[in-house]
């Protein structure tokens, strides 16, 4: 199920029910909590099947959310969509023993069940978490029937328990929905999209949405929390075609934790024009050529880095075995490189999921409670350029509280994953420095130019070639994504002090945020796009 756009839900269970705005949440935040309460009871003291496991530990999540979404057409709207109480549910689930159960193994049955409640009220949740755990338990019991098979049939011998004890505690925050102009959205919307009505590009989008709600979290050993789950981001997409008829799309996504934290109508609209003019002049550009040599990577762009190299290698650190495949092809990297240089000398990383804020934009990866009940402490991943330390759940034996539960994930348990990601060089420069350094990097590597790129979006790269005598650059379009690996972080020679917090929520992961200074590589392959030019249309393109 993919109800948004751009914005994924993680639950499975789909529950329409009228809420009003400004509503504070504490008499349906005890009804909910004891549905919960209730069901867990039940299926822990009662839920067995004939000859089998029955559960150990049990964890519920009920997700209860509003939404709001625009999507406008250059400068016109295209839909709009409100969703008032939308209550789903998730369960975690754990049979066997803490020393040997049913988690880290495949388990290839994707759940599908979905259905309409009348309501929020108690019998509606209890009967949404009756069917949720039937099923899960239905899952979780093949996948430990596979898991014990594949054991004896490798002769795998466990030493580490697959759940550890740990301090269990609780976390209620206080929330409450809150009242907004959704004509306001509307209009910023359609102006933010009319900036792209040119004659240059074919299409240009703007999308909004507004994700309010809490979720609620128990587990049968009694922890329990209230998480604030809302979210705003805009996305903004163009596409064209140069003369020669070579296809250029882009995007740019901007995410907010809160409507309260949305830039001033005049700000987005000026974010939203300069995106349409980069394109524009993208559009007239010259064709990118083959190059191998340093690269500036500017905000963004260096975001893009951390995220591609380091986030997917630091998380998810302890081993899924798999029938079809000996090799985990999820698991980070980082998992077998403790001690090891995976980053310049000058380099220290953390991770701190207490941070709410970094400066004044709120971060997406700050919670008080992880999805084990355990609260989260910080991590010292990276000290002067080694590994030092990893996120780790209740089955990486020691847990740091970094237990959370991914987008349509099958394996009925929460994987190690990031927060807060900080990355923080020792020696810095500001713009101006950075931007000389990088010129004498280009001279003393003999090259005529050099490339600064700005953002990846997975589509088109901005890039600008830059002369390495006058530092005159010049807009290139149609280089294919490079190949960015572990290698790529230690490639790093110069760090700028533009520090900056990017939000990132997607279908793939928990919430996270990567707050990150601009970069310069010591070298990068950048290929020229083997796509073939378009047809050139038989009418010309109308006047606007």
């Amino acid at each position: 199920m993919k109800k948004y756009l751009f914005l994924s839900v993680l639950f499975l269970f789909t529950a329409s029910v009228q809420l009003a705005a400004d509503t504070n949440i504490d008499k349906e935040k005890e009804i909910i909590f004891k549905a919960m309460s209730d069901e867990m009871t039940r299926s822990i003291n009662n839920l067995k099947a004939k000859g089998m496991q029955k559960p150990y530990y049990i964890a519920y999540q009920v997700n209860w959310q509003n939404y709001f979404n625009v999507k406008t057409f250059m400068g016109e709207e295209i839909a709009s969509s409100v969703s008032k109480g939308d209550v789903s549910v998730n369960v975690m689930m754990r049979i066997g023993s803490k020393q040997h159960d049913n988690s880290f193994f495949e388990n290839t049955v994707i759940s599908t069940v979905e259905e309409q409640l009348p309501s929020a009220s108690y019998d509606s949740i209890t009967k949404a978490l009756w069917l949720k755990t039937d099923e899960v338990y239905k899952q979780a019991l093949d996948q430990y029937t596979k898991k014990e098979a594949y054991f004896k049939k490798k002769n795998i011998k466990q030493e580490d328990p697959d759940f550890s004890q740990a301090e269990i505690s609780s976390s209620l925050e206080d929330f409450s929905f809150k009242q907004f102009d959704k004509n306001y959205l509307i209009d910023l919307a359609k102006q933010m999209s009319e900036q792209g009505n040119v004659k240059e590009l074919n299409r240009f989008y703007t999308n909004i949405s507004f994700l309010q709600g809490p979720v609620f979290y128990l587990s049968s050993e009694g922890a329990k929390y209230v998480r604030d789950n809302s979210v705003l981001a805009i996305y903004l997409s163009a596409q064209a075609d140069t003369p020669q008829g070579f296809p250029l799309s882009s995007s740019k996504t901007l995410v907010y934790k809160d409507i309260d934290e949305l830039p001033s109508q005049q700000e987005l609209i000026k974010i939203a024009k300069d995106f349409s003019l980069e394109m524009q002049a993208a559009v007239k550009s010259p064709k990118a050529e083959a190059y191998i040599g340093p690269v500036l990577l500017e905000g963004e762009a260096a975001s893009y880095i951390f995220q591609k190299a380091f986030v997917k290698n630091a998380v998810k650190t302890k081993k899924v075995y798999s029938l079809s495949n000996e090799k985990d092809r999820y698991m980070g990297e980082f998992a077998q490189k403790k001690g090891l240089k995976i980053m310049p000398l000058d380099y220290d990383v953390s991770d701190e999921p207490d941070q709410q804020t970094f400066n004044g934009k709120k971060l997406l990866g700050y919670y008080s409670l992880d999805d084990e009940g355990v609260v989260p402490s910080k991590i010292q991943i990276i000290t002067k350029g080694k590994l030092t330390g990893l996120p780790a759940t209740r089955s990486s034996g020691q847990t740091n509280g970094h237990a959370r539960a991914s987008l349509y994930e099958s394996t009925l348990h929460p994987q190690a994953f990031i927060s807060n990601l900080f990355f923080r060089p020792e020696k810095t420069y500001n713009k101006k420095q950075l931007k000389v350094k990088f010129l004498q990097i280009c001279r003393k590597e003999n090259l005529d130019y050099c490339y600064t790129i700005r953002r990846f979006d997975n589509n088109n790269i901005i890039a600008y070639k830059i002369d390495a005598k006058t530092g005159e650059q010049t807009l290139v379009h149609g280089f294919e994504m490079p190949a960015i690996s572990t290698r790529t972080l230690r490639d790093i020679v110069a760090s700028g002090n533009d520090f900056t917090p990017y939000n990132f929520y997607t279908d793939s992961a928990p919430a996270y945020s990567i707050i990150s200074p601009s970069i310069i590589l010591k070298e990068l392959e950048l290929k020229p796009s083997q796509t073939e030019n378009k047809k050139p249309p038989k009418l010309e393109k109308p006047e606007l």
